[in-house]
């Protein structure tokens, strides 16, 4: 039963799945939730839950529009919830015809036929049993057949509105397709491909929209049109939680039968658990998987009317008579309204206690004081937890408290590690822990700075009310810390709270290292500048010297030269 599944790359591990899944049909492998097809009662809980809309949904999308382009007769059953989900239902149906559905015909009027087989079966075997269940939400019954074998019996063995709907049309025409639209999940149970399907496809109502914007159809724009087929009576209130034919009231009440109507797979669990224990009186009970029923179901658009509103709307649609028209009668004849259900197995291991306090310990669960029982990981209890990892259905990881822990030892560690002073304030700036390479540098024990004023640091506080008023971090801040001796790299972080976590990094030998360095460079720019004014002095020496010595030898060679100039005159 591939319905629908969870896709990996939007799944954060949340659990919400598994805590909101009646039956606990999700399991994890390697951190991706998977949901368990044995297991599994379509009931959508987990789909609706899903915060980060991880849900991949089988649909029928492209099986009906292809349908639709090769010119195959498509039949809609059309789910009366449409009448509160829409705000102008006839020009939805208008839209579904201009679609290319050639008969819109609502699903409500196969209801009624339900109740008439309901009030009969009641008549024919009150005093024979204590219960009698309604089966028109597949959800429900496959949970009873799924695991509550032993309520079987109570459940009428009348089939859905929907499937009767599904051999009312194949009855017509076996040749056409049968599309069901509307916001349930579970009818895909009973459409999905099998041999003898009496409906074809499922079309949710989210799903319908999409195909009008890509076939770029516009409700509003539609001329108002009414279905083919529609309730003799008042059908529609089917989707209404509660609501009932005065005629089927009026035989339980006869019978002596109470009326229970009970919605939410969590109310439907306990009346099922006051039933096998033998504390519920005998009475009709009607379900729905879904709270308020049918118009809360999983496939209501986001931007739909608001639930109670489409409560108010259905009811009063049906007060005034409907479509008050001339109605169309199906013709029952020879049209097979029985359905058998039938127990379905799951299996469930149940582990000997000595496993269970196995996979306890290895939970760290060593005695009864430790099991939180806090339902994080989607499970009440840690020893259901267990179970389930006995199963294969979760996983040792799958434990906020665990993780919370484990965390909190890897702080703590990372904390008292650290070679870095590392400190933490409260909002009056007072000191809350500080770890041991802070009470080595900033010179004082944690048992004697705790409670005490950051001020005793002497390293600064105005910074730090700064970023209490901020609520921001302050980073990069470089303190000079002299009764310390200390230079410092301050970071400064905002915790939600009003806390301040301080980062301090010890920059005093690297600025002790900066300062040599610099006196290195002053020394050696003064050398350098004293080498050249003492080469240029001595430049400036030679050059005066080298200018006496050359006058001299001119005064000389002139001499020599007019001595042999006048020897050669002669």
């Amino acid at each position: 039963m591939r319905l629908f599944n969870f896709t990996v790359s939007n799944c954060r591990n949340c659990n919400k799945c598994v805590r909101e899944c009646p039956v606990k049909a999700i399991r994890f492998i390697n951190n991706e939730a998977k949901i368990s097809e044995t297991r599994c009662i379509a009931c959508g809980q987990c789909f609706v839950a899903c915060p980060q809309h991880a849900r991949n949904v089988q649909n029928d999308v492209e099986k009906v529009l292809n349908a639709i382009d090769y010119g195959k007769r498509i039949v809609a059953i059309l789910d009366s919830a449409y009448m509160g989900t829409f705000k102008e239902p006839a020009k939805f149906v208008s839209a579904l015809r201009a679609l290319g559905f050639d008969s819109v015909q609502e699903m409500a009027a196969a209801s009624e036929k339900v109740t008439e087989l309901y009030i009969n079966y009641i008549n024919e075997n009150a005093g024979k049993q204590d219960y009698f269940i309604s089966s028109t939400c597949p959800a429900t019954y496959i949970f009873i057949e799924k695991y509550h074998h032993e309520l079987i019996k109570y459940l009428m063995p009348v089939a859905s509105p929907m499937v009767m709907m599904g051999r009312v049309i194949k009855k017509d025409d076996p040749n056409c397709m049968a599309v069901y639209i509307g916001p349930c999940l579970s009818k895909k149970y009973e459409t999905f491909p099998k041999d003898g399907a009496e409906v074809d496809a499922h079309i949710t109502f989210v799903e319908i929209l999409k195909m009008f914007r890509r076939r770029g159809i516009n409700i509003d724009n539609m001329e108002p049109s009414i279905p083919d087929l529609v309730p003799a009576h008042s059908g529609e209130n089917y989707s209404i939680s509660g609501d009932m034919w005065p005629e089927l009231t009026k035989t339980v009440e006869d019978n002596g039968y109470d009326i229970l109507r009970v919605n939410g797979m969590d109310n439907v669990k306990e009346l099922f658990e006051s039933i096998e224990n033998g504390t519920l009186e005998k009475c009709y009970i009607g379900l729905s998987a879904c709270n308020e029923s049918c118009i809360n179901g999983p496939f209501i658009p986001w931007d739909a009317n608001g639930l109670f509103c489409r409560r108010q709307k259905i009811k009063s649609f049906a007060e005034k008579g409907g479509w008050g028209v001339g109605r169309k009668k199906i013709d029952w004849d020879k049209i097979d309204t029985s359905y058998t259900f039938v127990p379905i197995e799951v299996p469930k291991d149940q582990p000997e206690e000595a496993e269970i306090r196995k996979i306890l310990l290895d939970m760290g669960r060593k005695t009864k004081a430790d099991e939180y029982d806090c339902g994080a990981c989607g499970y009440n209890t840690c020893r259901e937890k267990a179970i389930a990892v006995y199963n294969g259905m979760a996983s040792i990881e799958m434990c906020w408290p665990n993780m919370r822990e484990k965390a909190k030892r890897i702080g703590d560690l990372f904390f008292r590690n650290s070679i870095n002073i590392l400190f933490l304030l409260d909002k009056n700036l007072n000191i809350l822990q500080i770890n041991p390479v802070g009470e080595r540098k900033l010179g004082f024990r944690e048992e004697e700075a705790i409670g005490k004023p950051v001020d005793i640091f002497n390293a600064g506080r105005d910074i730090y009310q700064q970023a209490l008023n901020i609520k921001n971090d302050i980073l990069n801040v470089k303190m000079r810390l002299k009764d310390k001796n200390l230079t410092v790299i301050t970071n400064i972080v905002y915790i939600e709270g009003d806390e301040i976590f301080v980062l301090m990094q010890d920059v005093t030998q690297e600025e002790e290292r900066k300062e040599e360095l610099a006196k290195l460079k002053m020394h050696t720019v003064e050398t350098a500048q004293n080498v050249i004014e003492k080469q240029m002095r001595v430049a400036q020496e030679i050059a005066s010297l080298l200018g006496e010595t050359t006058a001299e030898t001119k005064v000389v060679l002139n001499r020599l030269k007019d001595v042999v100039l006048k020897e050669e005159g002669d």
